[in-house]
Order: structure tokens, then C-alpha cells, then sequence
């Protein structure tokens, strides 16, 4: 199961960037789509300055490799939708035609692995378009390939499937990055994701705000997995995720901030939350505000882990955090949380309550945010490239996570980059943290190769190498190498694997191909 620990993007440039450049290694081009027919798989496409998009950026179906579009500073560098004239198939033209930012549709043999990197995507509109999902990105299937977004601001898209992101069968990374006011008509106000009869996929989101969005289910995070029986692993680590809404009525799914949905007679995602907080997200059910399930026949459950979070909805216990109704409890530790529904219920003899009332597990159920110690004043800038709900020293919050976790890798820092302290906090922010003065890793130097291996497999990019940890998809520790920067793979099985890379300070993760 793939898990990230945070970084702390250090920004190099804080002048203002008037100036409007696409640029490929230094060589200049007149517009984004420009430079993105002209480049070659390991490509880096630099943009400063603000870019109107009227059709969608599109990334060419004949296109195999590595991408990357690389601004300076979000607060400089964006893509923003306008308002196009568009020619229809029969010569006419349609006036005011809004459309989506960037789309990236490969056929399955294909391989795309696609970065955004240090961005702004705003006012992106799918909602018009024959295929409506996405309304800032769009992948579909791309299954070999892989989406990765970091250092960016989503804001202000709107789609019919995911405001902001739809992403269709593929390996979605979002690191760093603020995605709030989107909407997402249908759902995921945030992203929407489903399996798409792809071989297993995962997303993890990590040192991220999801804020603001709202959709009719899934206010901030919608997964499906009912398009087929391959698993969706969504892990989600210092993350704040508060103030999204569903809007459907109360018979609707809801799931204010994240909504998962198995395939019919299968128990197909998982959902870990490690130092994560969720506060205040909303739906017209009292009983589904925060996080709510979905599945067809009577044993497919999202099958959910929990470990050092606060997971509350305000000071109203009435209004649930969690509606455990086809949810199966995996593992509950160091955690707080709100007002949950149905939690008493067991699936496969196993009951929510099981671990919230086992002390050994330190959680502590029907709490509320005061209780938990976050701050009535919402989101503050607290240092770091994103903001996050705040606790105050000595809340209960504080130096919360006592119990032992094992078989999980935690992260040593929190949402900022700050690092932990020795007993860490509750949720994604550390009262006390500070910024480590090591040099973190920088995502984009790092490369592994050769990919897929059958042999070695060599990690260039990264100074120090503390250790490596390979994770299967499953989310099971196959093997752990210290102080090297290769390690053997010819002891494990053909398949796709998740490498932690960490130095001292920060750390990565990688998807691998085992041949």
C-alpha cells in the first residue's frame, strides 16, 4: 500500500514573474500545446507566467514516457480557463465554450507517466464537454502510467466527475498542493476516481489541503470501485481535509469528505488515514457529514485503517464523522474522533468498536473538535507550502500518539514539513514542530532504474539513503534495505511494488515493476 512521507518544498523564486515563457531545456515555444506536440518522453516543459487555456491542453495518444509541466511558484506560474470559440463538426460555430485545462486519454498498452509540478490550475470547466469528468485534469486509463501533482493550487474547476481531477484506472500522486472551491457536479468535488477494469491502481495524497469543494456525493474525495474487481488502495497521510460538502438529500450517499463505493461482491479499496484531520465537511444527513461507504450485496466493504488522526465534525456529536455502514474496520490507533454511525455494527465479526474501545488502541471516540484541542478560528498559514487546522499546546491532541504502530511506516513530519516531535501529535499538524534543517528530497531528481527490473534495481538522485522499504500494493512490507542505493529484486514476484526511499529528513515513494 503505497504511503509518502511529506517534504517541504523549499520555494528558490519569490519575485514576481511577469513575464509569459514555455520553454523545453531552454529552447523557446509560443504556447503549452506548442511545446507539448514537440517534446520527447523525459521532458521537462517550463512555464512562467500566467497562460490562458482555451481548448484543453492535450497530451498526444501517440505519446509513450515521462512529461513534465514545471512552473516556478504556484503564486506566479498558472493556467488558467477562458472562455473559446469552438467550430463544430458541421462548420458552425458555438460562442463562450468553456472546456477543461489538460487531459491525458492513452490507450492501455500505452505508458504516460505525467507531472505538475510548482502550478496554479484555475477555472477549469468540463461541464459542457461530450466527456464531462475533470475539470482542471482528466486521465483516462494511461494504466501503465501514472499522474503526479506537487507544490500546486487546484482552485475553482468544476466538472461532472471530479471538480477538480478525474482520474480513470491510473496511479495519481498529489503531494504538497492545495485543491479547494471546485465542484463536482455529480461527485467528487475534489477528485473522482474508479478502477476502470485497470489492473490495481493506487492514489495517495500527502501534505495536501482539500478544501471547499463540494459535489452531490463525495464533497472532497469520491472513489469507485464498482467498474470492475481490480483494488483501489487510497492512502491519504498529512492531509486536512474540512469544510467540503455533498449537497444530495438525506437519502443521498453523502460523504462530505470522502465517499467509497466497492464493486458488487467485492471488498476492492482501501482506505488508510495516517496523521490526517477531518473537521467540518458537510451533508443534508446527519448521519453521513464525514466519511461514508457504498457497496452492492451483503459482504463488499471498504476495508479502512486509521492511525494518529483526528477525525471530528465540529462540536455537534449528532452530526456523524464517520458512518461505518459498509466499512470494515481493519485497524483504529491514536485516534480521535467525532459523533459515528452504526459503528457498533460487525462486518466479518469485527465492529468499529472493537478498536475504539480497546485501550490498548489509545482512541478516543465521541469527541469533539474543542475536545481535540482544534483551533476556532479555521485554516492558518502555519509555515509550509500548505495551511492546516491548528491545535493549541496541551490540548488533548497534544503528544497524543502513545500506543505502538507497527507494520505501517510513519511519517517523522507533519503536514508542513515540520518534524515531529518525540510523542507526536494527533492529526496532520505538530504543535512544536520545527523545520528540519536537512536538505530535503526534491521529487524530481530522483529516478529509478531500470523500471521494470528483473534483477537490481538502482536509485539515483537521493543523498544519504537512510533505507528502502518495497510494499506491495496490498500494503505488506516485503523488504526493507539500509545505507544502499540498489537493492535485489530478483526475490520477488512479477508485479507492481511501492519503494519508500528516505534520508534523514524526508522521504519519497516510487511505483515499481517487478518483470
Amino acid at each position: 500500500m503505497k504511503q509518502k512521507i511529506t517534504f517541504f518544498f523549499i520555494t528558490l523564486f519569490t519575485a514576481f514573474l511577469s513575464a509569459q515563457t514555455v520553454e523545453i531545456a531552454g529552447t523557446p515555444y509560443s504556447t503549452i500545446a506548442e511545446a507539448i506536440t514537440a517534446a520527447t518522453s523525459g521532458d521537462v516543459i517550463d512555464i512562467t507566467g500566467v497562460h490562458e487555456i482555451g481548448p484543453a491542453l492535450s497530451i498526444p495518444i501517440t505519446f509513450s514516457g515521462a512529461i513534465t509541466l514545471r512552473g516556478t511558484d504556484p503564486s506566479t506560474d498558472r493556467l488558467e480557463g477562458v472562455a473559446f470559440d469552438q467550430t463544430n463538426q458541421d462548420g458552425s460555430v458555438t460562442t463562450g465554450v468553456r472546456n477543461r485545462l489538460l487531459v491525458l486519454y492513452q490507450p492501455t498498452s500505452q505508458n504516460v507517466n505525467l507531472s505538475i509540478e510548482n502550478l496554479t490550475l484555475k477555472n477549469g470547466n468540463s461541464t459542457g464537454q461530450g466527456e464531462t469528468r475533470g475539470g482542471a485534469v482528466y486521465v483516462n486509463q494511461n494504466f501503465n502510467g501514472s499522474l503526479s501533482i506537487t507544490n500546486c493550487v487546484i482552485d475553482g474547476n468544476q466538472g461532472n466527475e471530479g471538480g477538480a481531477i478525474a482520474s480513470l484506472g491510473c496511479d495519481t500522486t498529489i503531494t504538497d498542493s492545495t485543491i479547494k472551491n471546485s465542484v463536482g457536479t455529480n461527485g467528487g468535488g475534489m477528485i473522482f476516481t474508479n478502477n476502470g477494469n485497470n489492473p490495481d491502481m493506487v492514489v495517495s495524497i500527502s501534505g495536501s489541503l482539500i478544501t471547499g469543494n463540494t459535489a452531490n456525493n463525495g464533497g472532497g474525495v469520491y472513489v469507485n470501485g464498482n467498474n470492475g474487481s481490480s483494488a483501489i488502495s487510497l492512502n491519504i497521510e498529512n492531509t486536512t481535509i474540512t469544510t467540503n460538502s455533498a449537497v444530495s438529500g438525506t437519502s443521498g450517499a453523502g460523504g462530505g469528505a470522502i465517499w467509497s463505493k466497492v464493486a458488487g461482491g467485492s471488498s476492492n479499496i482501501d482506505l488508510k488515514l495516517v496523521h490526517v484531520t477531518i473537521d467540518n465537511n458537510s451533508h443534508s444527513s446527519a448521519a453521513k457529514n464525514g466519511l461514508a461507504f457504498a457497496g452492492g450485496g451483503t459482504n463488499p466493504f471498504t476495508k479502512v485503517e486509521i492511525y494518529n488522526s483526528i477525525i471530528v465534525n465540529g462540536d455537534d456529536l449528532a452530526q456523524k464523522a464517520i458512518n461505518w455502514d459498509k466499512a470494515k474496520s481493519v485497524n483504529i490507533v491514536n485516534s480521535i474522533l467525532g459523533g459515528s454511525n452504526a459503528a457498533g455494527t460487525a462486518v466479518d465479526g469485527v465492529a468499529a468498536n472493537n478498536f475504539l474501545n480497546d485501550a490498548s488502541l489509545n482512541n478516543l471516540p465521541g469527541k469533539t473538535a474543542t475536545f481535540a484541542g482544534l483551533s476556532s478560528s479555521g485554516l492558518s498559514d502555519e509555515g509550509g507550502p500548505t495551511s492546516v487546522l491548528a491545535i493549541s499546546e496541551n490540548s488533548n491532541a497534544d503528544d497524543y500518539c502513545t500506543a505502538t504502530i507497527t507494520g505501517i511506516s510513519l511519517p517523522t513530519t507533519d503536514q508542513r514539513g515540520y518534524t515531529r516531535e518525540g510523542t507526536p501529535d494527533a492529526g496532520a499538524y505538530e504543535f512544536g514542530g520545527t523545520l528540519s534543517s536537512e536538505s530535503p528530497i526534491v521529487l524530481s531528481n530522483v529516478k529509478v532504474y531500470p523500471n521494470p527490473a528483473s534483477e537490481f534495481v538502482y536509485v539515483e538522485g537521493i543523498n544519504q539513503i537512510e533505507s528502502i522499504e518495497v510494499f506491495s500494493v496490498l500494503g505488506v512490507l516485503e523488504k526493507t534495505i539500509r545505507g544502499k542505493n540498489y537493492l535485489d529484486t530478483s526475490e520477488l514476484s512479477s508485479g507492481i511494488y511501492l519503494l519508500i526511499i528516505k534520508n534523514n529528513s524526508s522521504s519519497i515513494t516510487k511505483r515499481l515493476v517487478v518483470n
